[in-house]
């Protein structure tokens, strides 16, 4: 590795870089960029994990350092736009800050929204209040991030971010072909199959020992396992009765009040992972384990806990809490929340860019962690081919079902209907108009199924006496 020192420096130097250029693209309506840096960013972890692992012996206690200062930074910016809300007197130029304590208790008390964004209210058969669905993706964060540090000692960064992030992107969109969320056309085929050859490139770019292979691939296992759940537990965050009517009341376009809902949403579960992994400790202490590579992990984590304080004393703790997780989690939030109605969808330049991840850690693993071994031609080949699958993944997207469609309903209950239509998130523009129709709106689906589903459920409605849909296909 290049000294400590000059790493240092240079890192900050990039990250610093990233964090204006985010900004200035949110202000400008460019907020795909900002997407690929936070993506890029998550991408870097690995650089501080490098100069961590060479003074921390256990994962553990990396994990629970980058939770723990992420989720003291989550709740210190809770903490000051509650106060600032408070006492800022209505003054105009704190408008900002929207969300006061109440907001916070009431989410707190409130269960997790059980219908989706139809505007039937489709609903779950189980459910659950806030503290348990925060427990549930504090547990999945805290278990993927430790077996994931683990792949990294085991397998190499490079040959898990990669394995990682295809088998993931791959399990998401056959859950979203089986949900029907998504069609399944010959870019989706080809997108899937390109990403399947990459991952197996990757795999054979690389021979690993025998020794590392069964505690490297339990650990990538459990890591693609936890990831995937978690990615379907943040699907069921909505908006709640009492937040719509919350947000009403808000004379903004209320992105800000949606903001510091994620923020109080990342922090809870930052703080609920952390309960996750003491109790993790707990029990697999108790319970007689044979010597394995999860009991010499606990072992060294008791061992670095009287370590605490020269921990805590290393920048590469603090950076990798702050500037590699708890920011860019910000500027993601802050990107979603000010996104431009008439782009692609938030979370289709989401799965587009998740590629950038994986490529910023073969940087990392390369010319910092100093990784050898590799068939360059078959990594330099598996990096390409993800960089072809991205490049579908986007035409595929653009190339989504768009609709038209002319809604007649009853008078009296036509601001019922907007305010319903506004919390969908497959529709990007609502208008009111004169004549023989009343509403227009303009859909995006990445589906006919879902759209039909739409229409079906709109007709439906006892408010609404007609409906008129027309299809375009984007090829802008």
């Amino acid at each position: 590795m290049i000294n400590e020192l000059l790493s240092l420096i240079i890192f900050n130097v990039i990250i610093i870089t990233f964090y204006l250029f985010s900004f200035f693209s949110i202000s400008k309506r460019l907020n795909f960029i900002a997407i690929l840096i936070t993506t890029i960013l998550w991408g870097l972890i690995p650089w501080p994990y490098f100069y961590l692992e060479s003074e921390i012996q256990s994962v553990l206690m990396i994990s629970f350092t980058r939770i723990l200062i992420s989720a003291i930074f989550g709740f210190i910016i809770i903490i000051i736009f509650i106060t600032i809300n408070k006492f800022k007197n209505k003054d105009p130029r704190f408008s900002w800050f929207v969300y006061n304590f109440q907001d916070l208790k009431n989410n707190l008390k409130d269960q997790v929204p059980t219908n989706g964004d139809l505007i039937k209210k489709k609903k779950r058969k189980w459910k659950f209040g806030y503290p348990l669905y925060y427990f549930l993706l504090g547990s999945c964060y805290f278990l993927s991030i430790f077996f994931y540090f683990l792949s990294y000692q085991y397998l190499g960064v490079i040959f898990s971010s990669i394995i990682n992030t295809v088998v993931v992107m791959c399990i998401v969109a056959i859950w979203n072909l089986i949900r029907k969320t998504e069609s399944f056309d010959t870019l989706k085929f080809s997108y899937l199959l390109i990403l399947l050859v990459s991952g197996v490139l990757t795999i054979l770019s690389r021979p690993l020992e025998i020794t590392a292979t069964l505690p490297g691939f339990i650990s990538l296992s459990l890591t693609i396992i936890f990831w995937f759940l978690f990615i379907v537990f943040s699907g069921f965050d909505k908006y709640t009765k009492r937040e719509k009517k919350r947000v009403m009341i808000i004379k903004e376009e209320n992105n800000n009040f949606q903001m510091m809902k994620s923020i109080v949403k990342v922090s809870f579960f930052f703080l609920f992972a952390l309960i996750t992994m003491f109790l993790f400790i707990t029990i697999l202490t108790v319970i007689p384990l044979p010597d394995n590579f999860i009991k010499q992990e606990i072992e060294l984590f008791y061992i670095e806990l009287f370590n605490l304080g020269s921990v805590f004393q290393n920048p590469w703790t603090w950076i990798i809490g702050i500037e590699c997780t708890i920011m860019p989690y910000f500027i993601y939030f802050l990107s979603q929340n000010n996104w431009p109605p008439k782009s692609l969808k938030f979370d289709q330049w989401v799965s587009i860019l998740a590629i950038f991840e994986p490529l910023a850690a073969i940087f990392v693993g390369l010319f910092i962690g100093n990784e050898t071994g590799y068939n360059l031609l078959l990594l330099s080949s598996s990096m390409m081919l993800m960089i072809v699958a991205m490049i579908l993944r986007y035409y595929h997207e653009k190339n989504s079902l768009r609709s038209f469609t002319l809604i007649r309903t009853n008078q009296k209950e036509l601001e019922d209907l907007i305010q319903r239509l506004k919390y969908n998130s497959n529709v990007i523009e609502i208008k009111t108009i004169t004549g023989e129709y009343d509403i227009a709106i303009r859909t995006f689906f990445q589906s006919y199924y879902k759209l039909k589903e739409f229409l079906d459920e709109l007709k439906q409605m006892k408010s609404v006496i007609e409906v008129e849909n027309h299809i375009e296909f984007t090829k802008k």
